[in-house]
């Protein structure tokens, strides 16, 4: 499996010829990149319905580029039919397989905000890669391979690397982090990796490749 980033929560994950979109959310279009920059993806999964994560103008553009199907949970299935974009609602502890690709959604409660905060959906794909959304509840998951936000009005850094410890993942990219400014991010970034015990850390640059 091979896994690129595309800014923010935003994450591809392809194999054997099939691509999986995960949060193609607005944080990743607001310095250049376009949805058709991503290209052509057979599967969209979204966790919640914050914009930074659920952004129907992009995803009509990616669905010109093919006609993929959207996972998400009830909440974002009724945005979606407003929009007049199709979606196949996932509940969670429910598991499907697409593409090629074994999906299993998760109940994560999003993190405290003062305002309210939508249902958010953490997905483990292949029971190896694990994007948890908003969420740091999801101590009792393994995998091989985990999404971790470190960055938001909902989080402490330090509660998200104690997360990544409990979880004993072989590899940790950072996610939700569009917020940070660049030369803020080596810093964050490195504090992050000192922390890492028998993980690697790894930041991925857009579009880059992780082979997995």
């Amino acid at each position: 499996m091979i896994i690129k980033k595309y800014g923010h929560s935003c994450l591809v994950l392809e194999k054997h010829g099939k691509r999986l979109l995960i949060d193609p959310g607005m944080f990743c279009f607001l310095e250049g990149l376009s949805p058709k920059d991503i290209g052509a993806v057979d599967v969209i999964i979204l966790t919640h319905s914050h914009p930074d994560h659920y952004y129907p103008p992009a995803l009509k553009e990616i669905l010109q580029l093919n006609h993929a199907t959207i996972f998400a949970d009830q909440e974002i299935a009724d945005l979606l039919q407003k929009e007049q974009l199709p979606c196949k609602v996932i509940q969670p502890t429910q598991e499907v397989s697409v593409c090629g690709f074994h999906v299993k959604a998760i109940h994560a409660p999003h993190g405290c905000m003062p305002v309210e905060v939508p249902h958010n959906n953490a997905y483990l794909i292949d029971d190896a890669f694990l994007h948890p959304g908003d969420s740091l509840e999801i101590a009792s998951i393994h995998c091989k391979v985990l999404a971790l936000p470190i960055a938001g009005p909902w989080l402490r850094l330090v509660d998200a690397l104690d997360v990544a410890k409990q979880l004993h993942p072989s590899i940790v990219i950072p996610i939700h982090d569009a917020i940070i400014k660049n030369f803020m991010l080596e810093r964050i970034y490195s504090m992050c990796k000192t922390t890492m015990s028998g993980a690697t850390f790894r930041p991925l640059a857009l579009g880059e490749e992780l082979n997995i």
